[in-house]
């Protein structure tokens, strides 16, 4: 008998993740490509079908049925099918991608906000969660979010919620939404202009400042601190509204050490009301980039038998 499995994408403003993967979360073959997001919409699409033909040809190489393509892509999607907007590619809404996916290979395909995706990856993997209250976040090019309140994903009334990042903060006497002052990207912008004349300015990213902060050189310090306090502050405004019972924060930087983790918690500490504190874990990803295709495979597979979330709670 064939083993049944789902494809999942996920689609980042850098490199496009996919697998094959199990209604149980299990991931028997991945693999990745860039997306090319600043160049056009259709060339996205056309790396998005490449990579959905790629993983089609190595199920039946593994002699396994696909029964779903489930897809997480940046940005608000409704339906379960057409991108309404997105900032991170050129051109991304008003695109019906789960049509075009489908007419392409003849599967079912779902799509959903790659935060959100990230999110159901991630609480599939971790039995612990089951019905926990848990709010998860990705740090990358913005802030992705996604919340599972008594085990179940929350996309709000009309299925678009969760944006996280877009939370609205006033600093320096601006309004600012979240992921423009604690993303990674911000954090590697930040410290380029701080150092100029560094030598390897062309290479810095997130684990190049978090080397130089190991290494004790004060400008990634400041930068670090800087970065923390301010995911600190939008943590400790969710935390006061939801008190969930575990943060999980995703996306590459997460990966650099429980330093960091423990970093954004005391931040966190500054901000959130001491009992609504109490007792909620810290904790990295344990997916690694991983988590969004997983969690578009689910969610795909979810869609199709009708049981988006109950699955893994059985």
């Amino acid at each position: 008998m064939k083993q049944k499995v789902g494809i999942g994408i996920d689609i980042g403003g850098t490199s496009i993740k996919y697998g094959l993967v199990s209604s149980k979360g299990e991931i028997y073959w991945s693999a990745e490509k860039p997306t090319e997001g600043l160049t056009s919409a259709d060339i996205v699409i056309k790396n998005v079908l490449d990579a959905v033909d790629e993983v089609r040809a190595k199920a039946k190489d593994l002699n396994m049925e696909l029964f779903t393509v489930g897809i997480g892509t940046p940005g608000l999607v409704k339906n379960a099918n057409t991108i309404v907007t997105s900032s991170n590619i050129s051109g991304w809404e008003n695109i019906n991608l789960g049509t075009l996916v489908s007419e392409h290979t003849g599967l079912k395909c779902f799509v959903a906000n790659d935060a959100d995706m990230m999110g159901l990856g991630e609480f599939t993997a971790s039995k612990s969660h089951k019905k926990d209250t848990v709010l998860f976040i990705t740090l990358g090019t913005g802030i992705g979010g996604a919340l599972f309140i008594k085990g179940k994903l929350f996309q709000g009334h009309f299925g678009v919620g969760g944006e996280l990042g877009f939370f609205p903060m006033f600093v320096n006497d601006k309004v600012r939404h979240w992921e423009e002052l604690g993303a990674t990207s911000v954090l590697v912008k930040s410290y380029k202009k701080i150092c100029e004349d560094a030598v390897e300015r062309n290479q810095v990213d997130g684990k190049y400042i978090i080397q130089k902060y190991q290494e004790g050189e004060q400008n990634a310090i400041d930068c670090i601190e800087e970065m923390t306090k301010y995911i600190g502050m939008g943590l400790g405004g969710f935390i006061n509204l939801i008190n969930p019972k575990r943060i999980v924060i995703g996306g590459g930087i997460s990966q650099a050490g429980d330093f960091f983790i423990d970093l954004i918690k005391k931040q966190t500490e500054m901000y959130a009301l001491k009992e609504c504190l109490s007792g909620v874990e810290f904790q990295a990803a344990t997916l690694g980039n991983k988590a969004g295709f997983v969690g578009a495979a689910l969610y795909g597979l979810k869609k199709v038998k009708k049981k988006i979330v109950n699955i893994i709670l059985n």
